[in-house]
């Protein structure tokens, strides 16, 4: 199948797209602590599911090794046919739109909650969509650069400002270390962990334009995205538990509320505006990546020669579903730590269950013919 785009990006651009996915817009809204009992126990949520998330990811990886040429919509066609594939192909396709909606959506409430009290949401929508639009039809290659650069600088910040935070912290917030109603609350906190990793189903759509000496290398390029987003994410959970104590699960933008209390020096104050802009670039750029994949994929699977031409019209239909999809932030967190969490799990198991039983027929029989031809 024509890839429609030729561009490639290096194991580097790759782990720092996984990380961007992964981080973004959680430590901007971190809806997760929302459903923790003990904020001294969130972090364990976040090793829990880091940890659960990495035999997922290696499906998908060794899936879509099967054929490094080949994005996600190609092989599911070539393993379940015109009309299998469609279907099965247009149901990925609508996770990755769904996905690029929320996050909008996430990043313009998170404006206009932070920065941008008077603004309608909409300008913001559709003045960020229109700038991602631009971004995706100028290549992935450009995408890849940015991620590179952002994702550096977005988590330095956020480390800087949990160090800066040292004088706010008490450690006493952290213990006891305790269970109240048991190891059985640690379930749904974890899923919602979880869940978002159920986002690095992108990797079937990157794999054929990473440059590596060996596709192999994908494996520990994922799984190492993985612990570094545990790593940061367990830091940022720390911090937060130690800084709010019992207000953390009141509060809609932890990582704001932070900011907004540090101060460098006696010179540098307010800088939650910077850190809220920086983290919103890198929320924008993670929009374009799945819009981009949305856009290549529809065009493959239509058998289209671009897929530019479905940039802007996908751009505008995904302001409207994220306006009229959520009312506001309060929603949008309701929904990522309720029906989201059962939702994107179901949907990554099912469709790698429907993938591997296709492989693995394809090739029981691909072997059947194959010694019915020696004999």
């Amino acid at each position: 199948m024509n890839l429609l785009e030729r561009g490639r990006i290096s194991a580097y651009q790759f782990f720092a797209v996984l990380v961007l996915v992964r981080l973004v817009p959680v430590v901007v809204i971190c809806p997760t602590v929302a459903l923790v009992n003990n904020p001294a126990t969130a972090w364990a949520n976040d090793v829990i599911g880091s940890l659960i998330a990495i035999p997922l990811v290696w499906l998908i990886v060794h899936l879509g090794l099967k054929y490094p040429d080949k994005t996600i919509i190609g092989y599911t066609k070539e393993l379940l046919g015109p009309i299998g594939g469609i279907l099965v192909g247009s149901l990925i396709l609508w996770l990755y739109f769904m996905i690029a909606a929320s996050v909008l959506r996430t990043l313009g409430e998170a404006m206009v909650t932070s920065l941008m009290v008077e603004t309608p949401i909409l300008v913001f929508l559709a003045s960020a969509a229109f700038l991602v639009a631009n971004l995706v039809r100028n290549g992935m290659e450009i995408n890849s650069r940015l991620t590179g650069i952002m994702v550096p600088v977005a988590v330095f910040l956020l480390l800087v400002v949990i160090a800066a935070s040292y004088n706010l912290m008490d450690p006493g917030y952290l213990r006891p270390i305790f269970f109240a109603q048991g190891l059985g609350e640690l379930i749904w906190p974890s899923a919602s962990v979880l869940s978002f990793y159920t986002e690095f189903l992108v990797i079937g759509m990157l794999l054929p334009h990473i440059n590596v000496n060996d596709p192999r290398q994908v494996l520990p390029l994922s799984i190492g995205a993985i612990f570094t987003s545990m790593f940061i994410l367990v830091i940022h959970c720390l911090s937060m538990a130690s800084v709010f104590g019992p207000l953390l699960n009141s509060l809609t933008l932890p990582t704001f509320s932070i900011a907004r209390l540090v101060r460098l020096g006696v010179i540098f104050e307010h800088i939650e505006s910077l850190i809220t802009i920086v983290w919103l670039f890198a929320g924008g750029i993670k929009v374009s990546l799945f819009l981009r994949t949305t856009a290549v994929g529809l065009a493959q699977l239509l058998d289209l020669k671009d897929y530019r031409p479905l940039v802007y019209p996908l751009g505008a239909l995904m302001v409207a579903v994220s306006v009229f999809s959520y009312e506001n932030l309060i929603e949008v967190i309701s929904v990522l730590t309720g029906s989201m969490i059962v939702f994107s799990i179901s949907f990554l198991i099912l469709i790698l269950l429907v993938l591997y039983i296709a492989l693995g027929k394809k090739d029981f029989f691909g072997k059947g013919t194959s010694n019915a031809g020696q004999g």
